[in-house]
């Protein structure tokens, strides 16, 4: 497997520096340094390895980005000393399993994610639509807003493919946003304050238009413009 082929490079880059005559003095310490370094890659590669074995999501995505972290150390800390070749050689050894174990966690994510809009929608769906009065449109955002925010918590739940932290983070920023500005409406709806209201609408276009095209960007249409 790419794990186990990664972790059986990590290993013959120890042994073979092991291996090697150590230098005297501060040099010593510091090559020690690099081995401890790049043999830190080798467990969360096994632990990613073991986690990709059960399925397990959760376990291989902070499993990939704890194995990219780790490779990335080594690779600095092998540069420092003049090591280049043996921290960035661990890089195309671990790069192809990073990238299987994002996509594998990227499809599963993007499968419950949609599962969990289709759901907020359905929920959205039965709730009694707003009529001409603000006082009814106050009543529906009271009650569309937990909705949505309880999709954020959900969607926060589900394990972040390796690497995609930003991205996700971004979209979830967005929703809260949107959440934010969904209440302020809902206040001005219900204290009968027009200019207010409109002043917002605005912003309320703004931010789920960011929304949708964050979702989107992600893959997560059924999120986004899909479902809007």
């Amino acid at each position: 497997t790419a794990a186990g082929t990664a972790v059986s490079t990590v290993d013959g880059q120890v042994a073979m520096l092991r291996a090697m005559k150590m230098p005297g003095g501060k040099d010593k310490a510091q090559v020690e340094g690099v081995i401890a370094a790049i043999g830190e890659v080798s467990a969360p590669t096994k632990a990613l390895q073991d986690a990709a074995a059960k399925n397990d999501d959760a376990a291989m995505a902070k499993a990939g980005a704890e194995m990219q972290t780790k490779v990335d150390a080594a690779a600095t800390s092998a540069q420092t000393f003049g090591l280049t070749q043996c921290g960035t050689g661990l890089k195309p050894a671990v790069a192809n399993l990073f990238e299987g174990t994002k996509s594998v966690v990227k499809s599963s994510y993007v499968a419950k994610a949609a599962d969990l809009c289709r759901d907020f929608d359905r929920k959205a769906g039965t709730l009694a639509k707003p009529g001409s009065s603000l006082a009814s449109l106050g009543r529906y955002l009271d009650a569309v807003v937990p909705l949505v925010v309880k999709l954020a918590s959900d969607l926060r739940a589900l394990p972040v493919p390796p690497g995609d932290e930003g991205a996700v983070g971004d979209y979830l920023a967005a929703i809260d946003t949107l959440n934010a500005k969904s209440k302020e409406a809902g206040a001005a709806a219900k204290a009968n304050n027009a200019r207010l209201l409109g002043a917002l609408a605005q912003e309320l276009e703004v931010a789920g238009t960011a929304v949708n095209a964050k979702l989107d960007a992600y893959g997560l249409k059924t999120c986004g413009t899909v479902g809007s």
